[in-house]
């Protein structure tokens, strides 16, 4: 189905292909080398309490997972992952420029294996993250990857800092080198005054026939 579903956005966005040859990776097994820092944080800061907006496949999850398993026991992490999972359509995955994920009840069952608290939600984040302020503890790490347009990228990175606290680290993948898409613009206006912003050094390059795309992460945190 998932075969179906990318061969049909091809056509449609590039950026597809692209995204369909990197996100067939696995950690430690030809995945882009950013995702380094993205691993490497959990287990060095300790984080116990992630939450990732962009479950996809639960890719990401289970590494970060076995990350923080390497400080604490299973009991001890809670994970928290926010997708569309099957009910994204062909239009909002032009739209966000996203491929297709699993159902939740896949991913659930997939990370639930961990043994760690999972908590998955569905939904646009516009609607499901407003609601959960309040209710979901601060989180030691949260990793923005979820939809790519500029509205859903601001909406994200609004809500996320509901969830910070001063030791929190927020990692945005998708920092392109474009303006219309991506993180770029809503890292380029968050208040330096009030936030340490890093952009990873560590960049992957993709040549295409369009031109050239270069994915940097952008390192998020608050001054204290």
């Amino acid at each position: 189905m998932l075969k179906e579903q990318y061969h049909k956005l091809e056509n449609k966005i590039p950026f597809i292909k692209i995204l369909k040859s990197i996100y067939s990776k696995i950690p430690g097994k030809g995945m882009p080398r950013r995702y380094n820092y993205l691993f490497s944080t959990v287990r060095e800061t300790k984080a116990k309490k992630i939450m990732e907006i962009g479950t996809w496949t639960g890719i990401h999850a289970l590494g970060m997972i076995e990350e923080a398993k390497k400080n604490y026991s299973p009991k001890e992490i809670e994970y928290y992952g926010f997708d569309l999972f099957e009910s994204l359509d062909h239009d909002a995955s032009v739209k966000e420029i996203s491929i297709p994920p699993p159902s939740l009840k896949e991913v659930e069952a997939k990370l639930q294996k961990t043994e760690v608290s999972v908590h998955l939600y569905k939904g646009y984040t516009q609607d499901t993250l407003p609601v959960l302020v309040g209710k979901l503890p601060m989180m030691d790490f949260i990793y923005i990857d979820g939809g790519h347009s500029l509205d859903t990228i601001r909406n994200d990175w609004r809500y996320a800092q509901e969830f910070m606290d001063k030791h929190t680290v927020v990692i945005f993948d998708d920092y392109w080198n474009r303006d219309d898409a991506g993180c770029k613009k809503t890292i380029g206006q968050i208040d330096k005054n009030k936030f340490n912003v890093e952009i990873l050094p560590i960049q992957d390059v993709f040549k295409k026939d369009w031109g050239i795309l270069t994915i940097n992460f952008a390192k998020v945190t608050r001054k204290v």
